[in-house]
């Protein structure tokens, strides 16, 4: 699909503010909640940047109704005995399922660290480093914890992305590397900021320069430059990595087979990481200045309509074309 829609968006000024999970989101997410990873990195071990890299991804930093409704910052749906108030919003199911609701932002990040505790598909990972993200993301994945199948690769890219291992004092790693900690700190006492000043030493072998950008990093940055949420006057949003057309459902409250409705899919995997989703029914004519389209190479009907927010059927019937039209770079195209 077509990987240009901010730029558009930017050029023709039809986006504005929705609920959606921008850069400066994410930097809000952990300026609010650093301190709260690192009080359950102590409390439990599970490392704060893989605590703040599940909450910025599961909560969309904060963003989503779900997390605005019940300070669930994790998805943790109301299963194994709770006894608490229940949420009920759309997932995966058929119908929509009941999610925990806390009093506080801060009983949502101890009882995430319980859930991970208590669990024993994840009791290995606590013989982990809190230094060790990359370990810790991939056993995760590994353990079941989310569906997404780059959800390991998109933790990482949040954590390097955003320098989150620097939250208890770590370095940016190497992948496929041991992490080596040669002189151990005792951070204790260090608060979210100031952990520079109880930052232990690493061995150089494990160490990645933070100019160096990972594929995981450069993956995100590229989601979040194309960070976007309303085309035509119709809102979206980007399947960002980690994410499925699921948490997007949880995210907004939609149900997944409308979602697939709006963009005009009947298959969850013709939405890629990247790609564009709308949240409500594309419009029949474009309603921005644009007239005309020129289309660029190996360029199809499905994605010049996600490109524009038009329904294929009107795209089509505007140009007399049909499903099996083949396209020619230059081709002119109407858009109203």
């Amino acid at each position: 699909m077509t990987r240009q829609i901010l730029t558009l968006c930017l050029f023709f000024g039809f986006c504005t503010h929705l609920s959606a999970q921008s850069s400066a989101d994410i930097q809000e997410y952990i300026r609010l909640y650093s301190q709260a990873a690192l009080d359950q990195e102590r409390a439990y071990g599970v490392p704060a940047s893989i605590t703040l890299a599940q909450g910025i991804l599961e909560s969309g930093a904060g963003k989503s109704g779900l997390t605005r409704n019940t300070n669930n910052h994790f998805g943790i749906k109301a299963l194994g005995g709770w006894n608490g108030p229940v949420y009920y919003a759309w997932d995966d199911e058929p119908n929509k399922s009941k999610f925990r609701v806390y009093a506080s932002a801060a009983e949502s990040f101890r009882d995430h660290s319980e859930f991970l505790k208590r669990n024993s598909r994840y009791h290995s990972l606590f013989s982990k480093s809190v230094y060790d993200y990359r370990g810790w993301a991939i056993g995760l994945q590994k353990a079941g914890y989310a569906t997404a199948t780059n959800y390991a690769a998109a933790l990482i890219g949040f954590i390097d992305a955003y320098k989150l291992y620097a939250v208890n004092g770590g370095v940016k790693l190497k992948a496929g590397k041991t992490v080596i900690v040669t002189h151990p700190v005792n951070t204790a006492g260090t608060k979210a900021g100031n952990s520079a000043a109880a930052r232990p030493v690493f061995d150089s072998s494990c160490v990645q320069e933070e100019s160096e950008a990972s594929e995981e990093e450069e993956n995100v940055d590229k989601a979040i430059r194309r960070y976007v949420v309303e085309i035509n006057d119709v809102r979206c949003t980007i399947l960002y990595p980690g994410m499925t057309l699921s948490s997007i459902a949880m995210k907004y409250d939609i149900p997944k087979q409308k979602l697939l409705e709006f963009n005009e899919t009947t298959r969850e995997e013709d939405i890629k990481e990247g790609d564009i989703v709308f949240l409500n029914k594309k419009k029949p004519k474009y309603l921005g200045a644009k007239d005309f389209h020129y289309v660029k190479p190996n360029e199809n009907i499905y994605e010049i309509s996600q490109e524009y927010g038009i329904k294929m059927a009107n795209l089509m019937k505007m140009n007399d074309l049909t499903l099996f039209s083949h396209l020619k770079e230059g081709d002119k195209l109407r858009l109203k």
